[in-house]
């Protein structure tokens, strides 16, 4: 792992000094990298939010963001002081909400996600941002960063938007949501809590 670590480092330097045009024009051969550098290349097109070209499609899938962690597997070859492990999931997925609103992309690494790997979860940060990563991490995670996770996917029943009652009926889901205030009767749209029937 330590010539991987290195060969990430060499490349991370590279690629930096790289232009726009030229990482864009080294993407459209990215069959032809090592794994370790169409690793390094996918974290440098994501850290410059670049917009790739339609011919390299498969390589915008995998550089884009989603909402948990980052599919830019950087982590997997990571140096390991770019590299921070958690007691739990939660943790890791908070930690990396924090980084995000900072404007530090990160990848979480959750036990399981890759094949045989099992180990800690722990979130990976580019190497030039260690030093914010590290002075963010070094602090304890707000907990509404912890309450974004837990709640993430969980529905939220709306309030009146007349009288801010809760828990108002359900009255159909087609087209939309329309809810009933069972308090002033009032009815709304989700998608326009200002409409009224």
């Amino acid at each position: 792992m330590i010539g991987d670590a290195e060969q990430y480092e060499r490349l991370t330097r590279l690629y930096g000094e790289f232009g726009d045009k030229e990482l864009l024009a080294l993407a459209r051969d990215m069959s032809d990298l090592t794994e370790t550098a169409q690793e390094v290349l996918r974290a440098e097109i994501a850290h410059r939010r670049l917009d790739l070209p339609p011919q390299v499609s498969g390589l915008a899938a995998d550089a884009a963001v989603d909402d948990t962690t980052s599919s830019n597997r950087f982590g997997s070859v990571a140096p390991e002081d770019c590299v921070w492990e958690f007691a739990e999931n939660e943790d890791a997925l908070a930690a990396g909400e924090a980084l995000r609103a900072a404007g530090i992309e990160c990848e979480v690494i959750l036990p399981g996600a890759e094949r045989f790997d099992w180990r800690a979860p722990r979130l990976a940060v580019v190497p030039e941002d260690i030093a914010r990563a590290t002075a963010i991490l070094s602090q304890p995670i707000p907990e509404e960063f912890k309450i974004l996770v837990r709640t993430r996917d969980q529905f939220v029943v709306p309030i009146c938007p007349g009288c801010g009652a809760a828990d108002p009926l359900l009255e159909s889901i087609e087209p939309t949501n329309q809810w009933r205030c069972e308090v002033c009767d009032r009815v709304w749209l989700e998608s326009d809590p200002a409409s009224i029937a």
